[in-house]
């Protein structure tokens, strides 16, 4: 009897270890599939982020300019920066005979600047030792901050004051004599340089705001043509590739501060410039710096589906003159708030949804759009229940099928 109770027994064990060996695959393949099913839903972080309403177009920048003849086939070295406003008989350019004249005038302006460096320093020996150690920390500062901002323009002069407020402050502690000596032995080096040194000088013959002819296009079309233009006209003269100028010209004069820019954009961007309305222009091949403009115009030619706009600004800068045929961004607004990945975006009975990941489980939260684009949308970062329920480093869902409100992964 304990036999029969014995073999039943031990049957009964290895019909479960039969069972549990056919259901292992079937336990590997379950888990298999719970693991995609959660890989699947993929998911990112919610950041805070500045986005701007932008039309790209081509046109070209209308300018009442003056060119600067008398070029030759000498060195030109240029006396004041592009963008800056001069006045009538301002030296703005010296053609030097050849190179040598050119490197000895470059070197008689460097001694100058030591010289006045020295002058200035005797003129500080007698100042307050606290003074000039504010002067040098504030040198120190100014000098900092342009090789930060990469416009070295104003490097030199900031090196300068470093160097006046720490002859100073030798001059004044006694560790430096006298610089007169110096100073005498550097104006024989400067008077020396200058002597070796021929040019032809040329000055604005009125006042405008200067660009030199090497960093500037040349103007094909003139601000009365490029206004007159029909859409379409426009459009084929933006085809005319961009052409250097003239070899004689050694420079043009930007003769007002007011310029417009004539563009072509698709005819269904054509409602977005309103007229009287504020916008900003900035040229990405040359600068991420925005200027201000208003819409001054706007033609459509329904045919061709295109429009021109005219766009009227009154500010001028280094990059600006020296434009010509350019590409152009056109800002409308710019918005600051929440980035979400478009992909994310759901509608769930008439309302703007994303699905949000908390550990295991996802939640349905409410969005409203400020902003959005081809690849991101862009809503407050203040939280509104069941209007803008996402907040900062949420995780919502990318990717992923059959989303609802408290799904459990």
């Amino acid at each position: 009897m304990d036999n029969r109770a014995e073999k039943r027994r031990k049957k009964r064990m290895r019909r479960i270890m039969l069972m549990l060996i056919m259901l292992l695959p079937l336990f590997y393949i379950g888990v298999q599939l719970v693991l995609m099913v959660k890989a699947s839903y993929q998911t990112q972080t919610v950041i805070a982020d500045t986005m701007s309403d932008i039309i790209r177009c081509d046109g070209m920048l209308a300018m009442q300019e003056m060119q600067m003849e008398g070029r030759t086939d000498g060195i030109l070295g240029y006396q004041v920066n592009n963008g800056e406003r001069v006045s009538a008989g301002t030296q703005v350019v010296r053609i030097f005979a050849d190179e040598s004249s050119a490197r000895s005038c470059a070197a008689a302006e460097k001694l100058t600047q030591q010289i006045e460096t020295l002058e200035n320093s005797q003129k500080n020996a007698s100042a307050d030792m606290e003074f000039l150690m504010n002067q040098n920390q504030q040198g120190i500062y100014s000098a900092l901050n342009i090789l930060e901002s990469g416009n070295y323009a104003k490097l030199s002069s900031a090196l300068a004051d470093i160097q006046t407020a720490q002859n100073g402050m030798q001059l004044t502690a006694g560790t430096m004599t006298d610089l007169n000596g110096r100073i005498e032995e550097l104006k024989a080096q400067r008077d020396a340089q200058q002597a070796a040194s021929t040019y032809t000088a040329l000055a604005a013959p009125q006042t405008g705001y200067f660009v030199s002819s090497d960093d500037s296009q040349k103007q094909i079309y003139s601000p009365q043509q490029l206004k007159d233009m029909t859409p379409l006209e426009l459009n084929e003269a933006l085809k005319t590739p961009q052409q250097a100028n003239d070899p004689h010209l050694v420079g043009k004069l930007i003769l007002d501060y007011r310029w417009h820019y004539y563009g072509i954009v698709p005819y269904k961007q054509a409602s977005k410039f309103i007229l009287g309305k504020q916008v900003e222009i900035a040229f990405p091949d040359a600068s991420n710096e925005r200027v201000p403009a208003v819409v001054a115009g706007v033609t459509v030619d329904e045919e061709n589906q295109i429009a021109k706009i005219d766009l009227l600004c009154d500010y001028i800068n280094s990059t600006v003159v020296t434009q010509e045929h350019a590409r152009a961004e056109i800002i409308f607004a710019t918005h600051n708030g929440l980035r979400i990945d478009r992909k994310a975006l759901h509608i769930v009975e008439g309302q703007n949804c994303v699905f949000v990941k908390f550990g295991n489980i996802i939640y349905q939260r409410n969005i409203e759009i400020l902003f959005e684009n081809e690849d991101y949308i862009l809503i407050p970062a203040s939280y509104k229940r069941d209007v803008n329920e996402v907040k900062l480093f949420d995780e919502v869902i990318v990717q992923g099928a059959d989303l609802y409100d408290e799904k459990i992964l």
